[in-house]
């Protein structure tokens, strides 16, 4: 007979999200998991095969956590590059409140996972595809709104805003905010 469980996988994952998001994930033990997730090692195990599956299946959670808690304003219908710029000068919130700042899991763990790893590279990947069409999106509604010229190659400049905010969230953490704005208006000044 199989074990009922006690607890609500989707709660525990995204409690694990956030150890691997604090920590990383070469940081992260299973003990820590324990601890945070409020549940033991066989359940770890029970449910997610080892530490790497959990890793991953982490990442998932994450696209779905940004989806509703940081790029809601940007996946609006009709977003345009005026959000995108406020979207960005967000990057420098946590200088004034004096909060640590701890970038995004994925730029996170892109810089520290193997890329041997193919299906940890694969769920990265996937992450920035996502974000890349979210891109696509909001340079085609400025396209559409007349904010930029309708001859922009909204590939192209996808590619390019992908790789901004990618340095954003590494250089947050610790540049000074007006070295954080000058890069924003630097990078959108080409679309003027």
């Amino acid at each position: 007979m199989s074990r009922h469980k006690l607890y609500n996988s989707d709660e525990v994952l995204e409690k694990a999200m956030h150890v691997f998001w604090n920590n990383g994930y070469e940081n992260t033990s299973v003990r820590m998991l324990e601890k945070e997730m409020g549940i033991n090692q066989f359940s770890i195990y029970s449910s997610f095969s080892n530490k790497h599956n959990l890793f991953i299946e982490s990442l998932k959670k994450y696209r779905e956590y940004v989806n509703k808690n940081v790029y809601a304003d940007l996946l609006k219908p009709g977003a345009r590059l005026k959000d995108l710029e406020l979207f960005l000068n967000r990057f420098t919130e946590h200088k004034k409140t004096g909060k640590k700042y701890k970038g995004c899991l994925v730029v996170n763990s892109t810089g520290e996972i193997n890329p041997a790893d193919d299906v940890v590279s694969v769920e990265l990947n996937n992450y920035y595809m996502f974000i890349k069409g979210m891109l696509k999106t909001v340079l085609s509604n400025s396209i559409e709104a007349g904010d930029i010229s309708a001859d922009t190659d909204i590939d192209v400049y996808s590619n390019f805003l992908l790789g901004v905010m990618q340095g954003l969230s590494v250089g947050a953490k610790v540049l000074p905010g007006n070295q954080i704005r000058d890069i924003i208006k630097v990078s959108l000044s080409v679309f003027k």
